[in-house]
């Protein structure tokens, strides 16, 4: 099957907005058809996909010259900022890490090889110890990473350190309502595993399915099916916090936002939410390509009431552009 087309952002290229929305797509497509064993949970590149489209309207510039990505998991979101920026950088662990939910660089490699991506650049590092120079970058990129660091104040001081004078942090992380939904999720979870034990006891369906191997692949088998349990009646934490309280705690919009300008010469120049729809978590979790439907159909409403008050304090992300001063 021939490679498709290179999706490169040329020095002398400048793309429009109808431009870069088409090759998103052609990406996402590209993704689901011919790549679909990498995908990391149902629909992932869907949801992952329109999510982006949300976040490309937040971004301050439409297109950059240098972009560093932390967390860049399987390379996905990596392939949509190569759209919008001449350079990128993508960072993750270089190993599988099921603490961090990382899935090591491999498959991010992968990816990139499969869609012949030319102007990112993959490195192995921790975000608390970035091997760049001072004021490199004009953005750093991160979605739902920052809950995974241990230090999250050594990172943010090198997320501020590489960006240049008047360079953003575009900053995605989950809320205190995303927690919430988590709670029910995580019932709804247990329920699903015990209907589908019964079923394989009574003989009604096969005990080996490839669904099931290749959750096991993603999640690490019988520690896996520990660590799901070892906080009941409450669920695991997601990020690098001690318990299910301590998230849901910390992850309040506004917490955020404080730990993110607490470092460096920064100011917040945009605080909105999105995903307020309940919809969109309780069916994800059961029912993913609907979730995904009722997201399509609401989603740009949602990015425009993410922004008052009371739907910022309801919706699963929060993001946050912080921008780096020019005096420092």
């Amino acid at each position: 099957m021939p490679k498709p087309n290179k999706f490169v952002l040329r020095e002398s290229m400048v793309k429009t907005s109808s431009e870069i929305l088409r090759e998103l797509n052609r990406i996402r497509v590209y993704c689901k058809t011919q790549v679909s064993e990498l995908e990391r949970w149902p629909s992932y590149f869907d949801r992952r996909y329109l999510e982006f489209l949300s976040y490309l309207s937040l971004f301050p510039k439409s297109q950059y010259e240098r972009v560093l990505e932390l967390g860049c998991g399987i390379g996905y979101q990596s392939a949509f900022l190569a759209q919008i920026s001449k350079e990128v950088i993508a960072t993750d662990l270089p190993n599988e890490d099921m603490l961090s939910h990382a899935p090591g660089m491999l498959q991010a490699k992968l990816l990139h090889g499969k869609l012949n991506i030319i102007n990112v650049k993959l490195i192995a590092c921790s975000a608390e110890e970035l091997p760049f120079e001072d004021n490199y970058f004009d953005m750093v990129y991160s979605s739902h990473v920052l809950e995974h660091i241990p230090n999250k104040d050594k990172a943010l001081a090198e997320i501020v350190r590489v960006l240049k004078p008047n360079g953003v942090h575009f900053c995605v992380v989950p809320t205190s309502a995303e927690k919430v939904y988590a709670f029910f999720n995580f019932y709804l979870y247990l329920l699903q595993r015990t209907i589908v034990a019964i079923f394989i006891k009574v003989g009604l369906i096969k005990k080996a399915t490839k669904v099931n191997d290749n959750e096991n692949n993603v999640t690490g088998k019988a520690a896996y099916s520990y660590s799901i349990l070892k906080d009941f009646p409450f669920p695991p934490p997601h990020g690098h916090y001690p318990h299910y309280w301590d998230e849901l705690n910390s992850w309040t919009p506004h917490k955020w936002a404080n730990l993110l300008k607490s470092h460096g010469n920064v100011s917040i120049e945009q605080e909105v939410t999105t995903q307020f729809n309940p919809l969109l978590s309780l069916l994800g979790a059961i029912l993913p390509k609907a979730g995904t439907f009722i997201h399509s159909l609401t989603r740009k409403a949602e990015l425009k009431l993410g922004k008052f008050g009371f739907f910022r304090a309801i919706g699963l992300n929060a993001v946050i552009v912080v921008r780096k001063k020019l005096n420092n």
